[in-house]
């Protein structure tokens, strides 16, 4: 009898030890954004405010970003472990020796589009002939239309050079006829103030260099592949539940940048669902990078003069974490 009961003060005894052991430390672990904060990055503080990150051991520390290039360039030095950058942007970065690569599609088609007011009365990409576009220098939109134009075979266009920030206010002064940029950012921009606006899609004509993707280091994803597993994981997740509930997820973003419109943002954010899947991703998994979109990207980007020497499109992204 005695014996039993050492035994069991024992047991008890290696059981409180146990419990009291604390549970592994979550990662800590950054994600530059491609961008200042916006509707459509509602996706992340929505997953965030949620606890999906949390429950899959990862401390995230969301970051705003000044664009695709840079973001890529920061997660190339590993100054970030993740990031959201622009497809065409990464891979042309790593056409030129950055080490990373797209470990989960997010916005799978492309965004590009050329965005008008309704007033013009466009309903396919013949009636764009001859009509007057802004862009701007530097931007991956120039060379796209180019391929748009040869895809669609229009012609006559001329290309009016803006800033960035005068691409809309451009086409509202009336002095171009619409202008190339993210479709499903500006027509809610274009709508806020009075203009109801349209737009044709690159995609639509064929031209499809997939949006923005999670983007990781090759070391990392070498030596820290249950982190990345647990990143991808986290942003499937992500992308599911801000679409089943957008209003909130708009509500978690304006808890952090208060003076955004929260009607413009939540139209930005439902229409950057759309690009959620391209046509080659429908019926896989959220995430799932599609081998030929990516194989078509880099054809149009040897082709326009983006990258110089075709590799094997694996080179670019991994579907390994996608479940």
């Amino acid at each position: 009898m005695k014996s039993t009961k050492k035994i069991t003060i024992a047991v008890a005894g290696a059981l409180a030890v146990l419990t009291a052991v604390p549970a592994q430390a979550a990662d800590n672990v950054t994600l530059r954004l491609d961008w200042v904060l916006g509707g459509y990055h509602a996706v992340w503080l929505y997953a965030k405010e949620k606890g999906v990150f949390a429950k899959n051991g990862i401390n995230i520390s969301l970051k705003e970003g000044r664009g695709s290039m840079t973001t890529s360039q920061t997660v190339g030095n590993q100054s970030d472990e993740f990031g959201t950058a622009d497809g065409g942007a990464m891979m042309v970065l790593r056409s030129k020796g950055l080490k990373t690569k797209m470990v989960a599609g997010y916005l799978r088609t492309g965004p590009s589009a050329l965005i008008f007011p309704k007033s013009k009365g466009w309903k396919t990409w013949k009636d764009v002939n001859g009509a007057k576009i802004a862009d701007s220098a530097g931007g991956s939109t120039i060379f796209l239309f180019k391929a748009v134009q040869k895809a669609m075979g229009i012609s006559g266009n001329k290309i009016i050079l803006v800033a960035p920030p005068a691409k809309v206010s451009s086409v509202l002064s009336g002095k171009v006829d619409g202008t190339n940029s993210f479709g499903f950012l500006q027509k809610p921009i274009m709508e806020s103030k009075g203009t109801p606006a349209s737009y044709l899609s690159f995609a639509s004509a064929g031209i499809n260099v997939p949006g923005l993707a999670v983007i990781a280091h090759e070391d990392l994803i070498k030596n820290k592949p249950d982190l990345v597993r647990r990143m991808v994981a986290s942003t499937q997740e992500a992308l599911k539940i801000v679409q089943e509930n957008p209003g909130a997820a708009i509500d978690a973003l304006i808890k952090v940048k208060s003076t955004i419109n929260r009607k413009v943002h939540l139209a930005i954010l439902k229409s950057s669902f759309d690009l959620y899947h391209s046509a080659a991703s429908k019926g896989k998994p959220l995430g799932w990078i599609p081998p030929s979109d990516i194989e078509t990207a880099q054809n149009l980007l040897v082709e326009y003069e983006q990258i110089k020497t075709k590799v094997a499109a694996s080179e670019y992204f991994t579907n390994e974490f996608i479940r």
